[in-house]
């Protein structure tokens, strides 16, 4: 693997090439996880990740990334083709859609005549923007609106059926629904008892293989923890928000999975 990467990874890039799962680094390397992995390998980051990069550097790249493949990438495509992780410029930029904001108005400015400057404006229209922070405590957003009793929405993500934001574990059981079948996944069953939901994984497309697996729903990984629940009865957490440094399991993260399915 090490080979085939040329010492520029990262876990999620390690998982993609090599299709080894984090719950099977963890099973084989239980004390240090993928930190192991990587000193026993020697496996580094993007070299250049070691460095602090401009906001300007790192549109550049994201240009040069996107006029190379004649398209936006997808986090996937940025991290095969660019000199920097996607998780970089990912967190940088808060998400693809913060990134894409910011990417328009680079282009506009330093390559008006770019030929994904349509394309990008066409997404721009069809997002929804929060409103405008307000100095001070007492803000028109925070006192003209006082009802306690109505629903509660998560933040705008318009993808696909999803209007807005998981803000529960329903919310994740939803959007698993939507993107599973992408994901490697067919669902047996879905229960109240823990684990919530069994499924099988396909582990090789080439020759249509499948294995069961047991997953746990969770708002953000840490739930995991917090209700007492045993590692050895579970495979995969799936949830929105992973908060949970030293999880012992796989854990797939859905707002990475849908900013990658996003483009």
């Amino acid at each position: 693997a090490a080979e085939q990467v040329e010492g520029v990874i990262s876990r999620k890039e390690f998982e993609r090439i090599t299709k080894i799962s984090n719950y099977h680094i963890y099973k084989n390397f239980p004390d240090g996880g993928w930190s192991e992995v990587k000193k026993l390998a020697g496996l580094e980051r993007h070299p250049r990740d070691k460095d602090p990069l401009s906001d300007e550097e790192l549109l550049e790249e994201f240009h040069r990334v996107a006029t190379k493949i004649r398209r936006l990438p997808t986090w996937t495509l940025f991290g095969t083709h660019a000199n920097v992780s996607a998780d970089v410029v990912r967190r940088r930029f808060g998400g693809l859609q913060g990134t894409l904001k910011r990417y328009l108005i680079w282009l506009e400015t330093n390559d008006p005549a770019c030929f994904l400057l349509e394309e990008l404006s066409a997404k721009s229209q069809h997002e929804i923007s929060p409103p405008p922070a307000v100095e001070g405590e007492s803000s028109l957003f925070n006192t003209q609106w006082n009802r306690a009793d109505g629903p509660v929405f998560g933040a705008p993500i318009n993808f696909r059926g999803l209007h807005h934001a998981p803000i529960n574990e329903l919310g994740v059981v939803f959007l698993f629904g939507v993107v599973s079948y992408e994901l490697g996944f067919i669902v047996e069953a879905i229960h109240a008892a823990f684990p919530d939901c069994e499924a099988k994984r396909c582990i090789d497309r080439k020759r249509n293989r499948w294995q069961r697996v047991r997953i746990e729903f969770e708002y953000s990984s840490k739930n995991f923890l917090d209700h007492g629940h045993e590692p050895n009865e579970c495979d995969v957490i799936v949830c929105w928000e992973h908060n949970w440094r030293d999880c012992p399991l796989e854990v797939i993260e859905l707002r990475r999975v849908i900013d990658e399915l996003e483009s």
